[in-house]
């Protein structure tokens, strides 16, 4: 027996089955993928604590560290990582201990002695033009930025590829 159809109503929906398995998998995939927005973690203080911040995996982090000792830990989708993102260098004695996922990354080393581990990613770019420490490249295509006056304050270990020219990040 058949359904009767009016010719009225609005049509029904199609199935997605025609679609097949792969292009379906690859719909869920993107809609998953537009889901997962950036995420943001900063420190704001006090002055003279340690903070740890911890990025969210499969999401772009923006890591900030701020007033006091911090220690980042990237995720594995590329993150922006900036060391202190105050520029007050108070107090004076702060450090930044930065481990980068695999990701590709922005490495922001300034205003505190650094720590610095780049994670495999050799897309990934650290900037170092302002205080010292030392950098760990950990493939030997990742980019160091730097100054003629900043690059004596930091040791460099496994980065072959140093810059003085600005690219505008």
């Amino acid at each position: 027996m058949r359904a009767h159809i009016d010719p009225t109503s609005p049509p029904r929906p199609r199935c997605p089955r025609r679609l097949g398995r792969a292009a379906l998998v690859a719909a869920v995939v993107g809609i998953a993928a537009a889901v997962a927005m950036p995420a943001l973690a900063m420190t704001k203080g006090p002055a003279g604590l340690r903070h740890v911040l911890v990025g969210r995996p499969n999401v772009h982090n923006y890591l900030l560290g701020g007033y006091g000792d911090d220690t980042i830990y990237g995720g594995n989708a590329g993150d922006v990582i900036w060391g202190d993102y105050h520029e007050s260098g108070w107090p004076s004695s702060q450090t930044a201990v930065i481990h980068a996922g695999n990701g590709k990354n922005y490495i922001y080393a300034n205003d505190t002695y650094n720590y610095v581990w780049t994670g495999t990613n050799p897309l990934t770019v650290v900037h170092a033009h302002e205080n010292s420490g030392i950098i760990h490249c950990e493939n030997p295509r990742i980019v160091v930025y730097t100054s003629h006056h900043a690059l004596p304050h930091y040791a460099l270990h496994g980065c072959r590829h140093i810059s003085f020219y600005s690219v505008g990040y």
